[in-house]
C-alpha cells in the first residue's frame, strides 16, 4: 500500500547529537527523515486501530506489527516523487547543468581508496564544480538516470527551496509545580515543507505486510509530536534498466546500514561481482529509541542517499539478473531491512563511466 504523509506542522526530526536540556541549549536535525521513524509512526497507528477491538492485547499487538515492512520511503512534491541526486553527478559552473562524472584509472594516482578498487569518478569540467549534495531528482530525469541513455537535461530540485528552516524556542515544565525547569531554555531547528508559491513537500512510503492500513488519519511523527496525515497515494518507481555491459550502479535511496562504507555483502553473494568505483559522501549516525527496552539504541554509521557504486558482474547476463533482483529493493540483509534502510535503483553507467 502506498501511503503519503502532509505535514500539519513545521517538523523536527533528531540527528545523532547527543542534546540534553541544562547542559546543550541548542538543537539540530536532520531532513529528510530515518525511514526508521516513519515505520515507527505507522506501526503505531496501526496498533492504535486495532486497540479498539474487543480483547486486544497490547503486547501481541506490539509483535504482531514487527512484520511491517517499509519497501519504499522517500519525498515527493504534488504526489510525484523525487529521489535523492545521485552523488556520481556534479554541477558544471558555468550553466548550472547537472552532468554525469567521468571514470579515472586510478594507477599512478595518489588516493585514500582501498586498493582493491582500481577507478575513481572525477568531474572533467573546465570551470568551477559544485556537488549535487542537498538536491534531488524528478521522476523524469531519475528514468534518465537510470537508463544512461542522455547525459545532458538532468533537472535537480534543491531540498532548501522546499524545506525552509524555522527557529524554535522552548522551555522545560515542571509537570508537579506548573513552572519552568531552571536551565531548560533550548532551542530547535524545524522545517516548513512548502515553496513560495505554495507547492507542498511531502513524505512518500510503501508498506507491505498489512491487508488493510488505516488512511485519512493524523499521526504524531518525529520529535515533539508534530502532525501529519496519512493519506493513500499513487506513485511509480523509475523502471529497471536494460543493461549494456557488465557494468551496472547501485545507487542509494535511502541510508544503507553495511558492515563496511560499501555492501560487501554483496560479492559474497554473487559470486563475480566486483567493486570498480565509487562516489559517497560523509556517513550519517543512525540510532533511536527503543520502545520495548526504554532505551536508546546503539549508534551505527550509515552511507548517506544518493551515494553511488560502480560494480563489475562476471558477464551482462549476471549483471541483468542482479538489476532486476535488486532494483527498487533493500540491500541490506538484516531485520533492519524492514525499516527501508539500503533501498536503492540499478542504473545503467554512462558512456563515460564504463572501464575500456
Amino acid at each position: 500500500m502506498k501511503l503519503q504523509f502532509e505535514a500539519l506542522d513545521p517538523l523536527f526530526f533528531r540527528d545523532g547529537r547527543p542534546f540534553s536540556m541544562g547542559e546543550e541549549s541548542y538543537a539540530e536535525g536532520i531532513f529528510p527523515p530515518l525511514p526508521s521513524t516513519a515505520r515507527g509512526a505507522l506501526r503505531s497507528l496501526w496498533m492504535a486501530q486495532q486497540l479498539g477491538q474487543p480483547d486486544a492485547d497490547p503486547k501481541q499487538l506490539a509483535d504482531d506489527s514487527k512484520i511491517l515492512e517499509l519497501s519504499y520511503f522517500g519525498l515527493g512534491i504534488a504526489g510525484k516523487p523525487i529521489f535523492p541526486a545521485p552523488l556520481d553527478l556534479f554541477f558544471e559552473d558555468k550553466n548550472q547543468a547537472v552532468l554525469p562524472m567521468e571514470l579515472m584509472d586510478k594507477k599512478g594516482l595518489v588516493s585514500s581508496s582501498p586498493d582493491d578498487i582500481s577507478c575513481l569518478f572525477w568531474a572533467n569540467a573546465n570551470g568551477k564544480t559544485a556537488s549535487v549534495a542537498g538536491h534531488f531528482l524528478d521522476a523524469a530525469s531519475m528514468q534518465q538516470y537510470v537508463s544512461g541513455s542522455k547525459k545532458e537535461g538532468l533537472n535537480a530540485i534543491r531540498l532548501a527551496d522546499f524545506a525552509h528552516k524555522e527557529h524554535k524556542i522552548g522551555i522545560g515544565r515542571d509537570n508537579d509545580l506548573h513552572l519552568t525547569k531552571e536551565g531548560s531554555l533550548f532551542r530547535l531547528i524545524a522545517n516548513r515543507l512548502e515553496d513560495s508559491q505554495g507547492s507542498q513537500l511531502h513524505l512518500l512510503a510503501e508498506v507491505q505486510g498489512f491487508g488493510k492500513f488505516p488512511l485519512a488519519a493524523v499521526v504524531p511523527l518525529g520529535g515533539e509530536r508534530r502532525s501529519v496525515a496519512v493519506k493513500a497515494a499513487a506513485f511509480e518507481l523509475p523502471a529497471t534498466p536494460k543493461l549494456q555491459s557488465k557494468y551496472l550502479k547501485i545507487c542509494l535511496l535511502t541510508p544503507g546500514l553495511f558492515d563496511a562504507w560499501y555492501p560487501a555483502h554483496l560479492s559474497k553473494q554473487y559470486p563475480g561481482l566486483t567493486l570498480r568505483a565509487a562516489s559517497i559522501s560523509r556517513s550519517i549516525a543512525v540510532g533511536g529509541w527503543d520502545v520495548a527496552k526504554k532505551e536508546p539504541k546503539r549508534m551505527r554509521r550509515a552511507a548517506p542517499a544518493g551515494s553511488v557504486y560502480l560494480y563489475e558482474a562476471a558477464d551482462q547476463k549476471q549483471a541483468q539478473e542482479i538489476a532486476d533482483q535488486l532494483h527498487g529493493n533493500s540491500i541490506y540483509l538484516s531485520t533492519d531491512d524492514l525499516d527501508g534502510f539500503g533501498l536503492c535503483l540499478i542504473a545503467q553507467p554512462f558512456d563515460n563511466q564504463i572501464i575500456r
